[in-house]
């Protein structure tokens, strides 16, 4: 026999094989989406659908109402879309909408207070019922239209749960959307939701204004007294001293002086509203919303503290300059200018500064607004600090200009001075203070409705033909998923491409029949003393003998004529048949094999060389008396005197004997050799039956005798493992397989050669008709 090394490697599956795999078990792939689809419309039967409202409202942008009263020019930093979508997602939203809704005349029929049944059909009842989805009859409902805390907070958190707020694209636009079993139900609690939002916005807005109108109105009362005593003053002071007026260097010096000290005062005034505002928002927060406010604010001050300070610097000298030289010298105007770029890098700056402030920390939902005001409050009064600083600077400066005057001259401009500031002064609180009279009175708040919601038909949920694709989709997933599995988990040979990429020519494909040999056999006559539901045992028969025209005879004549013309017929005069392990068909194979040999009349000798549990006597009737191991103890030394005759014509077979406590030293002695001489003298064509290749090395020990090895490989049965090392234990002795019989193949345990035996059935059963 030719030695030479096999080629063991392995290649990944390919994509054909995939697809015979899952075609192979396409029932199961049928199974999984026939399952997936009826759990699919179980879940559309069982649930309730629901109908989605939706509302749109505008937010007015930061610069609308009051906060443009009292801007320092600096800008606002509000993100104010995501705060009012976290305003109206907030729980006192929530629990406001509640309570309205309580306090209407649709108390008791609403679905969201359990006070409104579901008008199931009779279907979805019954579904529901055998699921137990409505354990709890009676949930707990409004007893005399009151609540408790409890059910109050779980009407709150479905309401939460429900509700969906979205902002259109590059507008200040925001959608409100919510879903409830009724439509009507959905755009009740839809309107409901906005008009307490608006109320609560409006409340704020109105709470701020009388706020700073109350303080406007008691300054504008302080500044007229003072204003009034020190007009008096002025006009005692005139009429004793007869001082009117000042020469022209002391006026400008006075008006110069006077104009600053005018931006000192207005200034604290503004700062001082914003610290009236500041108050206002600090009372609606908690000790631990301060604390993060303050702590935002303070690094505010210290990052933009530079910006601040060359800010209030430049308005001093612009105030300053402007009054020496007038509003069109170009160096007020120079200045003017730098004052407004630097305001808007100031502005950049602060805004990005807060954000980052309040992203640090977890929006607080409603209060995160009352927050951010405050914190740019803070920025405001920051701006003011520095710019007083700077303008007091200056007025020191120009009240030691005037302190050479003569102290009649001096007293004077001090009168005159504190006139004019307490005049300026008294008519910008009076200003503001019309303008808080005027937006109160006028406050609508920043939110406008643009779309009320309306009842919705439509079913929003379930989404019938989303639902039905998905379960398809997951069926699929599911069931091929589960085939490719359970197929990586096999570790049996199942294609015919396994066995040739491992280097193994395949001689034959033997089909397996199983049950159909019975039918087939029964109309022929034989007699079966077998069950009809062991296919192994059925399996286990000389079908070549007793029914030459069935699609396992014919493939059993193919092997043959392949062991023929593979190569010279002289170098096929023993041949051995073996498997990787037990149960693969190999005697079964032999003996058939034997057979065909026969039929074309060779002289044809088949030995059990299976010494251990042998089992070619049982398949043809005969008893275990005299065989081989007679012949290789020496106990017998005649051949013709352990032949039997099989009852077929030129076949005749030896049986293993007695089974000996050492069968490789006897298939290894020396009387074998004789023995295959003999055999070799009288016969055309020798077959070897062996032992399983894993279990025992009986068939490695008579390889040195035989011409030809073949393997049989059972399909589904057939281990990879077991096959990879019969093959690694022939290479490493030096011997290779002649070729592989794929054994018992059909389109349930196997793919890729299925269709061999589909041949066979349609041309064997086309001749039957």
């Amino acid at each position: 026999m030719n030695n030479s090394n096999q080629d063991f490697h392995k290649e990944e599956v390919s994509i054909k094989e995939i697809f015979f795999i899952i075609k192979s078990n396409i029932k199961k792939v049928y199974f999984s989406l026939f399952l997936f689809l009826f759990i699919g419309l179980i879940y559309i039967v069982i649930t309730r659908p629901t109908y989605s409202s939706y509302g749109a409202i505008i937010v007015e942008s930061e610069d609308s109402a009051m906060s443009s009263i009292f801007d320092m020019e600096l800008g606002s930093a509000k993100n104010y879309l995501e705060n009012e979508i976290e305003l109206l997602k907030s729980r006192t939203t929530a629990e406001r909408t509640i309570q309205s809704l309580l306090n209407s005349n649709q108390i008791n029929n609403l679905h969201l207070f359990n006070t409104k049944k579901h008008e199931d059909g009779f279907l979805r009842e019954f579904f529901r019922n055998i699921l137990f989805l409505d354990l709890n009859k009676n949930p707990e409902i409004l007893i005399n239209n009151e609540v408790n805390d409890s059910l109050f907070n779980v009407f709150v958190k479905k309401i939460r749960n429900n509700i969906s707020i979205s902002n259109l694209r590059n507008t200040d636009v925001l959608k409100i959307s919510y879903s409830s079993p009724d439509p009507y139900e959905a755009a009740l609690i839809v309107n409901t939701l906005i008009n307490e939002y608006q109320r609560r916005d409006k409340e704020w807005a109105s709470g701020e204004m009388n706020h700073l109108k109350n303080f406007l109105f008691e300054q504008v009362v302080l500044k007229e007294k003072e204003l009034k005593e020190i007009e008096e003053k002025l006009k005692l002071f005139q009429e004793k001293e007869h001082i009117y007026g000042l020469d022209d260097n002391s006026n400008l010096l006075l008006n110069q002086l006077t104009t600053v000290e005018s931006d000192y005062y207005n200034t604290k005034a503004k700062k001082n509203i914003s610290l009236e505002r500041k108050k206002y928002f600090q009372n609606q927060l908690s000790k631990d919303e301060k604390e993060f406010a303050n702590r935002v604010s303070n690094t505010l001050d210290v990052q933009l503290y530079s910006f601040r300070q060359e800010l209030a610097s430049l308005e001093a000298e612009y105030n300053s300059t402007k009054a020496r030289e007038g509003s069109t010298h170009p160096a007020v105007i120079d200045l003017d200018k730098k004052i407004k770029n630097l305001k808007i890098l100031l502005n950049t700056e602060t805004r990005k500064y807060v954000n980052q402030g309040i992203i640090v920390a977890n929006p607080i939902e409603s209060r995160q607004a009352i927050m951010d005001s405050v914190i740019n409050l803070d920025a405001f009064i920051s701006a003011y600090n520095s710019k007083l600083l700077e303008l007091d600077k200056l007025i020191s400066n120009y009240e030691s200009q005037l302190s050479l005057l003569p102290e009649k001259y001096l007293a004077y401009t001090r009168f005159q001075r504190d006139k004019i500031i307490l005049d300026e002064t008294y008519s910008l609180m009076k200003q503001k203070l019309e303008e808080a009279k005027i937006n109160e009175a006028s406050q609508l708040g920043k939110i406008r409705i643009v779309d009320s919601a309306v009842e919705n038909v439509r079913k929003t949920a379930p989404k019938r033909k989303f639902i039905l694709l998905i379960s398809l989709l997951f069926g699929t997933i599911f069931s091929v998923g589960f085939i490719l599995l359970t197929e990586f988990l096999d570790s049996t040979i199942k294609s015919i491409e396994e066995i040739e990429r491992r280097g193994l020519p395949i001689l034959a494909i033997i089909p397996s029949i199983g049950s159909q040999i019975n039918q087939r056999i029964k109309k022929k006559g034989y007699r079966l003393n077998l069950k009809i539901s062991n296919s192994e045992k059925i399996e286990r028969r000389l079908l070549t003998h007793e029914d030459p025209k069935s699609p396992i005879s014919e493939s059993y004549r193919s092997l043959r004529t392949s062991l023929m013309y593979d190569n010279n017929e002289q170098d096929s005069k023993i041949i051995l048949v073996s498997s990787p392990g037990p149960g693969e068909g190999k005697t079964t194979t032999v003996a058939n094999l034997a057979i065909t040999y026969a039929n074309m009349g060779k002289k044809t000798l088949l030995i059990d060389a299976d010494l251990r549990k042998p089992v070619l006597h049982k398949m043809f009737k005969n008893k275990e008396n005299k065989g081989l191991t007679n012949f290789l103890s020496q106990s017998e030394n005649n051949i013709d005197n352990i032949l039997i005759d099989s009852g077929v014509e030129n076949l005749s077979i030896i049986t293993s004997g007695i089974v000996p406590p050492n069968p490789s030293e006897l298939l290894s002695s020396p009387a074998m050799i004789d023995f295959i001489k003999k055999a070799k003298e009288n016969f055309d064509v020798i077959l070897f039956d062996t032992p399983p290749l894993i279990a025992v090395t009986d068939a490695f020990v008579i390889t040195k005798f035989v011409d030809k090895f073949l393997l049989v490989v059972r399909a589904s049965v057939t281990q990879k493992g077991a096959l990879e090392r019969s093959l690694v234990n022939m290479s490493n002795m030096g011997n290779s397989i002649s070729g592989v019989i794929f054994n018992g193949v059909d389109e349930s345990n196997t793919y890729g050669g299925g269709y061999y035996y589909n041949y066979y059935q349609y041309y064997y059963g086309s001749d039957e008709k």
